[in-house]
């Protein structure tokens, strides 16, 4: 079983009326934590909530979460202020794995675009060629614009406003990239449900590696409640699927095995 530890946010930064960048000190996760794991952070609202990693730096001992507000709980910890504690459990869950990985198309939707950043950052720190697709409502939800520009120049957006980037869903941006451009890719996708199946679908049909973090309703984020099961094939094993738990077995999986 991972650590509780106590942590002390030393850091909010407003992204909008209903989204914060929180960072802590905590040097256990901060050394530890991979792309695509996350945490579990205490709420005033019983239990605690996960939030996706975002960015470590293993310098000053800190990490950082994205909190976007989607109901009392996220609305309560926006609440918090600079100098406030939290219990926090982590990092919790499988990452993504970048070993052997030559160059990678990550793509970005809704509170996934904070998972995708910490993975952008791995591939800069690491050398790994990499372009970046984010998919936003409009322009004032194009929260991190500026820090995915600073960390991968290959970076392109589409909004459903058609006010920023290319007019419409991820989709209508990776269908005009060229095949030249995507041999030899792995694709890393995290966002809303319908988003990945879409994305993972175009990647499996290119013949892409394509690895998704699924996003389900999670109480103890350690793999005891059961909550957050997902269907898995196993056809290799004779069964149809398996339940796996997204907490402790995911949230990342390849693509080509979630049922959607």
């Amino acid at each position: 079983m991972k650590e509780e530890y106590k942590v002390k946010l030393i850091q909010k930064e407003d992204l909008g009326p209903t989204c914060s960048v929180l960072t802590f000190i905590c040097p256990e996760i901060a050394q530890t934590a991979q792309p695509g794991q996350f945490v579990n952070l205490s709420c005033a609202y019983f239990l605690k909530r996960p939030f996706g990693i975002m960015c470590v730096d293993k310098e000053s001992n800190t990490f950082s979460v994205g909190v976007r507000k989607v109901g009392k709980g996220t609305g309560k910890i926006l609440e918090a202020k600079e100098g406030d504690e939290f219990t926090v459990l982590g990092p919790l869950g499988n990452g993504f794995q970048f070993d052997g990985i030559k160059k990678l198309l990550l793509v970005g939707g809704g509170t996934g675009i904070f998972p995708i950043y910490c993975a952008a950052e791995y591939a800069k720190k690491n050398g790994i060629p990499c372009h970046i697709v984010n998919g936003y409502r409009s322009r004032n939800d194009a929260f991190l614009y500026e820090k995915f520009s600073s960390v991968c120049e290959n970076f392109d957006v589409t909004t459903d406003a058609g006010d920023l980037g290319m007019k419409g869903n991820v989709m209508a941006y990776l269908e005009t990239i060229d095949d030249s451009e995507l041999a030899g890719a792995t694709v890393m996708v995290v966002g809303p449900g319908i988003m990945m199946r879409k994305v993972s679908e175009w990647a499996l049909a290119k013949g892409l590696t394509c690895y998704v973090s699924l996003e389900q309703r999670m109480a103890c984020g350690i793999g005891a409640c059961l909550v957050c099961v997902c269907k898995i094939k196993v056809e290799k094993e004779g069964k149809e699927f398996v339940h796996k738990r997204c907490c402790k077995d995911g949230p990342v999986f390849r693509a080509e095995e979630v049922i959607w």
